[in-house]
């Protein structure tokens, strides 16, 4: 390096000298104005001409989309990507929903990465008996712990009986009486404006076809009675008829059916009623979907689902 300075003349030593002082310093930036964004045509430009006096902008034509100049590209917001806040759902019920086929469904629900299930269930309750447990009052405050959007019931095979009052003092409206069908659409009917006070949406589970002739003359008037109630209630709720599920074909109830990888297990126990525990996860796979329907939520991938979420419980 001293043999190639010893080379320039003094002028030139200086200027070197100098150059190199100057580039150690931090430079002050100038501000530059770039150049207007070009503008896309259908022919080539022509050669650059002198800028003639500004003049009004002319606005775009109609079917090109308006691009705002100098704009860079920027990342999508946060809010475009971030997750979306679950759906809730608040599974409410008699022994249907307090054993096997309620807590299948509940699980399948809460698995899915954009749904959060509850569930609040008792056996051998109804709309009947308000004063051995009255549901109205309890689904209230259930629906105000849960916040939910959607709330599943399924219930009405304790209620062929006579109809009390909450107190249970008073007269009673005698089960098969003239005036027991409308007392008790009109009891579906309060219950009905309480759970979906809000906006929330309902979805009744129709009771599920049972092998005994005896029973089942009961379950289809009370089906028959809650479907009326939801009827009148509008967009708000909706009724599912599970019969289809249930039966072949011909009408004919199934008393086996393929569960899952399982072939020919029995869906019901001895009674003909209850559900086994296959029964009721086959009821549960037929109902999963159409809770997603009602909600307007796709079904998740199975790697979705085995992800799982964090434990809220």
């Amino acid at each position: 390096m001293l043999r190639s300075l010893r080379l320039l003349p003094p002028l030139a030593l200086t200027c070197a000298l100098g150059c190199a002082a100057d580039k150690s310093a931090s430079p002050t930036p100038v501000p530059v104005t770039p150049p207007p964004a070009a503008i896309p045509t259908a022919e080539p430009a022509p050669a650059p001409e002198p800028a003639p006096e500004p003049v009004a902008a002319k606005p775009p034509e109609a079917s090109a989309p308006a691009i705002a100049p100098g704009t860079p590209d920027e990342p999508a917001s946060a809010d475009a990507t971030a997750p979306q806040t679950p759906r809730k759902i608040l599974v409410l019920g008699d022994s249907l929903a307090a054993t096997g086929f309620g807590a299948l469904l509940e699980k399948r629900l809460d698995a899915h990465p954009d749904l959060e299930c509850a569930r609040k269930a008792k056996s051998a309750t109804g709309l009947a008996r308000p004063d051995f447990y009255d549901w109205e009052s309890e689904a209230k405050k259930a629906v105000e712990q849960h916040k939910p959007d959607l709330v599943v019931v399924i219930m009405g095979g304790n209620d062929g009986q006579d109809l009390t009052s909450k107190s249970g003092k008073g007269k009673r409206v005698a089960w098969k009486s003239d005036g027991w069908n409308d007392a008790y659409k009109s009891r579906v009917g309060d219950f009905l404006r309480e759970i979906s006070a809000d906006g929330r949406k309902v979805l009744w589970l129709g009771l599920p076809r049972t092998a005994t002739t005896g029973f089942e003359q009961k379950l289809e008037t009370i089906r028959e009675l809650q479907s009326q109630a939801i009827g009148e209630l509008g967009d708000a709720a909706s009724y599912l008829d599970t019969t289809p599920f249930l039966t072949d074909g011909s009408g004919k109830l199934l008393d086996r059916a393929t569960v899952g990888k399982r072939k020919d297990q029995p869906l019901r126990e001895e009674d003909g009623i209850h559900f086994t525990m296959a029964g009721s996860e086959y009821f549960a796979d037929k109902v999963y979907p159409e809770v997603l329907r009602v909600l307007g939520v796709a079904d998740a991938a199975p790697e979705a689902r085995a992800e799982g979420k964090k434990p809220r419980k």
